[in-house]
């Protein structure tokens, strides 16, 4: 409910409150309908997928501007506030506005969104010059959660893929980097839950050594090597080199469970995508030395202890 409710203390107000249920089994939809009644537009689905829930309230949204909430995070209530008034400082090139975050309920991660990304300004409102940069490696500097975006440009371009368990947001967002100028509020506007507790940990799947992960990577670049704007511009090769890294990454994984079939099916893979051979298993060895020189280094030097006083 926390959620909803950091909705309504919005600074201004909203049109709407669409809220999807994708199969919740916890009494939520009743809990909704008790506490809110008509002010808030719930719709019940069979589980489907954050991506499948989103795309639905995008539909169902009837105003110009949409923005979105997972269930366990909150907006400050300034935070629309502040993104109309950096919008209209760089209308009409901006279809798309973004805020800092932070993320509460893990003491181990202390930077904001920004920072993390090491995205540096003085201005209060701004805009970055080439903003696929940051989508393209590194922490993310955008968040879902702070995103205020024309309905229009999400409803147009195929919305969230549902067949993506992970990086939906960021296939949606890169997508948009070539409809739309992106415009950011420096602000800590948005409270994201990285508590370890979380029901629905998805984030912890980069993580893991799923498969479902690494499919879900290799399809994201996959399909941006297919965009006309992708072809024959630098980012195609800053693509290629990371689908490339995927396929690296999920060998390993294969190996390291010793299933020999699947990362032989993928090295025949990645030699029809271009990669010899020779050049795969230079690359996995040499990755197998690094990360063994990683383990002895922190086995000769580990890291200091907190003082016990």
């Amino acid at each position: 409910m926390r959620a909803i409710d950091s909705v309504f203390a919005q600074t201004v107000g909203v049109d709407e409150i669409v809220v999807v249920d994708d199969g919740s089994t916890d009494g939520t939809a009743e809990a909704i309908r008790s506490r809110y009644g008509k002010r808030v537009i719930l719709l019940r689905q069979e589980n489907a997928g954050v991506s499948a829930a989103r795309n639905r309230g995008i539909r169902e949204a009837a105003g110009e501007w949409i923005a979105f909430l997972d269930s366990d995070d909150v907006w400050l209530p300034r935070k629309l506030e502040r993104q109309f008034a950096a919008l209209e400082m760089f209308a009409p090139e901006c279809g798309a506005c973004f805020t800092d975050c932070t993320f509460v309920g893990d003491p181990n991660i202390t930077c904001s969104a920004h920072s993390a990304a090491g995205l540096k300004t003085d201005a209060e409102f701004f805009q970055i010059e080439d903003i696929r940069y940051y989508l393209l490696g590194g922490p993310p500097v955008m968040y879902t959660q702070s995103l205020l975006v024309r309905r229009a440009l999400v409803q147009d371009h195929d919305g969230f893929d549902p067949a993506m368990p992970i990086s939906e947001d960021l296939d949606l967002l890169f997508r948009l980097t070539f409809k739309t100028n992106f415009c950011f509020v420096a602000d800590h506007l948005v409270q994201i839950d990285r508590a370890p507790s979380r029901p629905i940990p998805l984030t912890g799947m980069y993580a893991s050594r799923e498969d479902r992960k690494y499919e879900s990577l290799k399809w994201l670049y996959t399909k941006w090597l297919a965009l006309p704007e992708v072809a024959g511009t630098a980012y195609e090769r800053r693509v290629r080199g990371l689908l490339r890294e995927v396929f690296f990454d999920s060998i390993e994984a294969k190996l390291h469970n010793f299933r020999m079939g699947p990362a032989l099916r993928e090295i025949v893979e990645l030699q029809r995508l271009g990669t010899s051979y020779i050049f795969t298993t230079a690359t996995l060895f040499s990755r197998k030395l690094e990360k063994l020189h990683r383990r002895l280094r922190a086995a000769v030097h580990p890291p200091a202890r907190p003082d016990a006083n």
